[in-house]
């Protein structure tokens, strides 16, 4: 009769609790609650999978096949129709737009260069994304900021959340997550997730704030597991997160990659995949080895001048910490041009000496400036954008004079 020896008996039972901890980190029966972990937990564990239907049904080719199929042409954000539909959708979130003007308006521009300016699709990611940001900040007026918020910004700065734009030639922006990073700091009430998620949204925000071609193009994610033991993995954090970015973040994911993988990520990842990444986004996740030059390889092409040595890169300059310093100072100036605009908009009949010499200049450029100024307006004022007496169907979105009907089916495309 065998009988195992105690050498391997050790194995088992080591063995044994790293399938029992995989088993609890599926094991769900709690609803959605920002202060407790799990932070987002549905009835059914199939119910939690991540949903790239979003990524994946505005990727380059869908995009492109979808131009086939109308007109022929896809529509730019910046084009005469972009515009008109930019205004429409302010209008269909008109009262969102009231308790967070700045959220709103880049979301709705960042969901339409995605989508090629399809209204549909665009106001329901965008109402998706506001009601898990009321989840998130318990209020959608929250305006998330490194100034006044000490702990977002020491979370910034350990980084646990790198980001890098312009890292490949379409212009997307890259998130690497570093897991050895996510640690319980001392002093926090939240988990780890929850504050992982926070950064997140502040990362992924300012970075489609400061880059359009981000937002049409979006993120790379990059799973930097170096340095990790399994004892310190977390299948909740990364399930959850996973799962927030897939169905409520304002972007599309291009690829996920696992760089510096556990051991037994290599092995159990592959019979996971069509459970973690359902559709067509499984042939977009990547195991990579422990190479971090795998970046600059196939399928990735990732540009070495962005990245720093740690990513094989030749960036050495790079620096995130002085990185969210500099966010820190476009979160000043943006105070201090939102303050002068205030005491502007106070005294708008007369107007600057500056602003008489700029158009005095720009006398060659008046049809341009007039296409500017009607593009700006139809931005601001909802009554001068207004339809009146037309039928006009958005990509799904029928507008009828001052009346919005949104056609959408129940999976949200």
């Amino acid at each position: 009769m065998f009988r195992p020896t105690t050498k391997r008996r050790r194995r088992l039972l080591r063995l044994l609790r790293r399938l029992i901890m995989f088993r609890k980190s599926l094991r769900v029966n709690r609803r959605w609650d920002p202060s407790r972990e799990p932070f987002y937990v549905p009835a059914l564990a199939r119910k939690f999978r991540p949903d790239f239907s979003f990524s994946e049904q505005n990727s380059e080719q869908e995009l492109h096949d979808r131009a086939v199929k109308g007109n022929g042409t896809r529509v730019q954000f910046e084009s005469e129709i972009g515009q008109r539909r930019y205004a429409f959708c302010l209008r269909a979130l008109d009262e969102q737009r009231k308790e967070n003007p700045e959220l709103v308006e880049l979301v709705i521009t960042s969901v339409l260069r995605a989508t090629d300016c399809d209204v549909a699709r665009t106001v329901h990611r965008a109402k998706k994304y506001f009601d898990f940001y009321v989840d998130l900040f318990g209020k959608l007026s929250h305006k998330q900021s490194l100034t006044g918020d000490q702990d977002l910004r020491e979370s910034l700065e350990s980084g646990a959340l790198q980001v890098f734009e312009n890292c490949d030639e379409k212009g997307r922006g890259l998130a690497c997550v570093v897991f050895r990073r996510i640690t319980q700091q001392r002093g926090h009430t939240e988990s780890a997730g929850v504050r992982l998620l926070r950064v997140m949204n502040y990362a992924l925000i300012r970075t489609l704030r400061n880059y359009p071609t981000t937002q049409k193009n979006g993120f790379i994610i990059v799973a930097d597991m170096g340095g990790l033991s399994f004892e310190n993995y977390s299948f909740t954090i990364s399930r959850t997160n996973m799962y927030v970015a897939s169905r409520f973040f304002p972007c599309k994911f291009h690829k996920i990659c696992f760089l510096r993988p556990l051991y037994f990520l290599k092995f159990v990842l592959p019979a996971l995949k069509s459970f973690a990444f359902p559709g067509p986004m499984a042939e977009n996740v990547h195991i990579l080895t422990q190479d971090p030059k795998d970046l600059l390889r196939e399928p990735l092409n990732l540009r070495p001048e962005i990245l720093p040595p740690m990513y094989g890169g030749t960036n050495t300059s790079f620096d995130f910490a002085a990185r969210v310093r500099g966010w820190q100072l476009e979160e000043e100036e943006t105070e201090c041009h939102d303050m002068g605009s205030t005491s502007r908009g106070e005294n708008s009949i007369n107007k600057t000496e500056e602003e008489e010499e700029c158009k005095e200049n720009d006398d060659g450029d008046d049809g341009d400036e007039a296409m500017n100024v009607e593009i700006a307006n139809a931005g601001v004022n909802d009554d001068e954008n207004r339809v009146g007496g037309r039928n006009e169907t958005f990509g799904g979105v029928r507008q009828s004079g001052n009346d919005t009907d949104v056609v959408m089916d129940a999976t949200g495309s």
